[in-house]
């Protein structure tokens, strides 16, 4: 690996470490993520209709009242979050705030207390259908998997591990039409596993004609 590559990826890193472990005020820098990484580590996923902006602002927070109309991810502290039917995000784009759109209906994949520009926010009626259809539960398949964000040109040639899938941020043929889920392979030292892009209809088109 050359140094500027390191040092490149080194630095997104840190700034993701600063994201996870600073309040909204203090970072608004985080590492790119795959649909699929934000399903599988957020504490809730959820389609939800805006409902309301409130005009209180509390610490510099702006709050959304929303109506959840499907679950597909909710742990314990998801349901904790969003028992009041409310969405909290800083409020202005310095901060990492969102802004949302009343009565529109998103998809949202949220981890902790607030939402913001490090989180999964898409208005739903831009979602691709595998998209969609990731979210409803073919991501959920690949939790297993992980998504590594690779940057560089020649990266996404190099050797990968069998637990996951190579990812470019500015792919978007992977990013809205694909998943990175295992296979299962039978060998004579017994069965095992290795996670690859799933090639669906739309994603070899989008690779026939990227």
């Amino acid at each position: 690996m050359g140094v500027g590559k390191y040092l490149g990826l080194l630095a997104l890193m840190l700034l993701s470490l600063l994201a996870l472990h600073s309040s909204p005020v203090e970072a608004c820098s985080c590492m790119p993520s795959h649909p699929q990484t934000h399903f599988c580590n957020g504490d809730y996923v959820v389609i939800i209709r805006v409902m309301r902006k409130s005009l209180r602002l509390v610490q510099d927070n702006v709050a959304y009242k929303v109506e959840v109309k499907k679950s597909y991810k909710m742990n314990e502290a998801g349901h904790k979050l969003l028992k009041h039917g409310r969405i909290v995000t800083p409020n202005s784009d310095a901060m990492c705030g969102i802004n949302l759109d009343i009565g529109k209906l998103y998809v949202i994949a949220g981890r902790g207390p607030y939402l913001n520009s490090c989180s999964y926010v898409k208005e739903y009626l831009k979602m691709s259908v595998v998209e969609r259809r990731g979210f409803a539960g073919a991501y959920r398949k690949g939790c297993k998997c992980s998504v590594q964000p690779c940057f560089g040109q020649s990266c996404l040639s190099e050797h990968q591990s069998a637990t996951s899938c190579k990812w470019s941020p500015f792919a978007k043929c992977e990013t809205d039409y694909s998943a990175c889920i295992p296979s299962h392979y039978r060998t004579p030292e017994g069965i095992i596993s290795k996670c690859h892009w799933r090639r669906t209809p739309a994603y070899k088109k989008c690779m026939s004609d990227p």
